[in-house]
């Protein structure tokens, strides 16, 4: 079952765990090479829904209610059988179908009710919902360029920025980093989303970050970021995927 508030949890959740173990598969920063220091860590987890039917038909998601296929089912459960072996306190998700079903499996088997927001949700594509990436490119060639290009004040007709998506998003996360110090947070969110808040942690500019970088972000990947009371982020792994192969 949701909770329906976006703010704090209840803080006598237990089953922490400080260290998460992550395969060979993930980009993953030395703790050595790089530490954070003695002060308290917040471990945040952004993890990408599971695949949904739109996902199958290479639509356009975006605000659609496009459930979880059987495959993402049980990409969500094998992200749940980790959690519940090396810890979680609190899950937030996008209200959307396949998020919120995603953070439904996972908090079933962790025994933690979802947080829900719309702060987490995909960047709108207005016009292109529904529509496969052929008919979006066949009717607005224009607007799919721009999308293609990462464009941060560009849309899609009726639909949202990328810069407007990044707002919303960096603000939900940076209210769930303070109502939550020293916790490990799962994130529950969508492609677009997850790219603008990575970007955000890293401190990249949209402008910039539009020429230079892409992220590999796969269905129940998990991102894993630590930040301490400087406000120091560590990368401690990209796209990690070693449940998802047990």
């Amino acid at each position: 079952m949701h909770v329906r508030d976006p703010a704090g949890v209840p803080a006598d959740v237990s089953g922490r765990l400080r260290e998460f173990p992550f395969g060979n598969q993930s980009a993953v920063c030395d703790a050595a090479a790089m530490p954070v220091g003695s002060e308290t860590r917040t471990t945040i987890m952004l993890c990408r829904h599971g695949e949904s039917e739109g996902n199958l038909e290479q639509r356009f998601g975006g605000h659609s209610p496009t459930p979880l296929s059987a495959l993402g089912r049980a990409q969500a459960s094998a992200v749940g059988q980790a959690l519940l072996k090396h810890g979680v306190d609190a899950i937030y998700t996008s209200d959307l179908v396949r998020a919120a079903q995603t953070a439904d499996v996972i908090g079933s088997i962790t025994g933690i009710s979802p947080r829900v927001t719309s702060a987490l949700r995909e960047r709108s594509v207005g016009r292109f919902t529904d529509l496969t990436f052929a008919e979006a490119r066949e009717r607005f060639p224009e607007h799919f360029a721009a999308l293609l290009r990462m464009e941060p004040h560009s849309s899609p007709p009726g639909g949202e920025t990328y810069a407007a998506c990044r707002e919303r998003a960096a603000l939900c996360l940076e209210q769930v980093l303070a109502e939550h110090r020293g916790r490990r947070l799962l994130l529950v969110s969508h492609h677009v989303t997850m790219t603008q808040l990575i970007m955000h942690i890293l401190g990249v500019a949209p402008e910039a970050a539009a020429v230079r970088l892409l992220f590999q972000i796969d269905h129940c990947a998990l991102h894993v970021f630590e930040r301490n009371d400087a406000e120091r982020w560590k990368i401690v792994a990209l796209n990690e995927r070693a449940h998802l192969s047990s």
